[in-house]
C-alpha cells in the first residue's frame, strides 16, 4: 500500500490517466457483456439492450443533426492540422526534429493513439453496432462513438495546450474565447451525437470514456517528455519561432 501511494504522490497525472483507462476497460467489458439482446438492425445484437433500446424509442432519429455534428467534426480536425502545421513550421526553422516542442510531441502521440482507438473498435472488436443503416445499406460499428472520441479528444487536448502557446499568453481574451468554443463545440457534439439517434446511448459514453483518458495521457506526457540536445546560442530564427510557440 506504502508503494502505491507513494506512486500515487509522485505520479498524479500519470495515475489519474491509468485510473480512468482502467475506467473506460471495465465500462466496455460492461458494455459488451451485460443484457446482450439482438435489437439493432439484422438483428445485431447489443449491450444493455434495455437501457439503449428505450433511449433509442425516446429520442428517434434527427438527420440534422447528424449533417451538424459532421461539420463540428471539420472543425475539430481543424484545429489538429493547425498544431500539426505548428510542428512543421518549428521543423523547418530549426531543421532539428528534437527541437520541435515537446508539446506537439505530445499532441503527435494523442493523435496516433486517437487513431489506433478508432481503428481496433471499428475494424477488430465490434462492441456494438450501429443502431441504423447508412446509406448504401451498410451497418457501421457504433461503440464508441467515432465523432465524440475524435472531436471532444482534439478539442480538449487543445484546450490545454493553447494556454502554452506564447500567441495565447499574450492574448488572454483570445485564449479564453477560444477555450469557450473548445467547450461549446464539444458539449454540442455530445448532446448532438445523442439527438441525431445514430448511436446507441452507451456508445456515445463510450466515446467520452476514451476522450478523457487520451485527454488525461497527453496531459501526464507533456511534462514527462525529455530531448537531450546539446545548448548553442539561439539564433534569429529561434527566437522567431518562439514567436509561434
Amino acid at each position: 500500500m506504502d508503494f502505491i501511494r507513494n506512486f500515487i504522490d509522485k505520479n498524479k497525472k500519470l495515475a489519474i490517466t491509468i485510473a480512468l483507462a482502467v475506467v473506460t476497460l471495465f465500462y466496455t467489458i460492461l458494455v459488451a457483456a451485460i443484457d446482450r439482446k439482438p435489437i439493432g438492425p439484422e438483428g445485431s445484437k447489443v449491450g444493455w439492450s434495455s437501457l439503449n433500446g428505450s433511449f433509442r424509442d425516446a429520442i428517434g432519429q434527427h438527420a440534422a443533426w447528424d449533417k451538424i455534428t459532421d461539420v463540428l467534426l471539420v472543425l475539430a480536425i481543424l484545429v489538429a492540422l493547425s498544431f500539426v502545421a505548428i510542428g512543421v513550421i518549428q521543423l523547418i526553422q530549426c531543421k532539428n526534429i528534437f527541437k520541435v516542442d515537446k508539446t506537439i510531441w505530445a499532441m503527435a502521440g494523442l493523435y496516433v493513439l486517437m487513431a489506433i482507438v478508432y481503428i481496433v473498435f471499428d475494424k477488430i472488436i465490434k462492441v456494438n453496432m450501429r443502431p441504423i443503416i447508412e446509406e448504401g445499406g451498410k451497418l457501421e460499428c457504433s461503440y464508441p462513438s467515432s465523432h465524440v472520441l475524435v472531436i471532444c479528444t482534439i478539442l480538449g487536448s487543445a484546450y490545454v495546450a493553447w494556454g502554452q502557446i506564447r500567441f495565447f499568453e499574450e492574448r488572454k481574451m483570445i485564449l479564453e474565447i477560444a477555450r469557450i468554443a473548445a467547450i461549446g463545440i464539444m458539449a454540442l457534439a455530445v448532446a448532438g451525437r445523442l439527438a441525431s439517434g445514430v448511436h446507441w446511448f452507451t456508445d456515445i459514453i463510450g466515446g467520452m470514456f476514451f476522450a478523457a483518458t487520451l485527454i488525461s495521457a497527453y496531459i501526464a506526457a507533456v511534462p514527462m517528455i525529455r530531448f537531450k540536445t546539446k545548448e548553442k546560442p539561439r539564433t534569429k530564427r529561434e527566437e522567431r519561432r518562439d514567436t509561434i510557440y
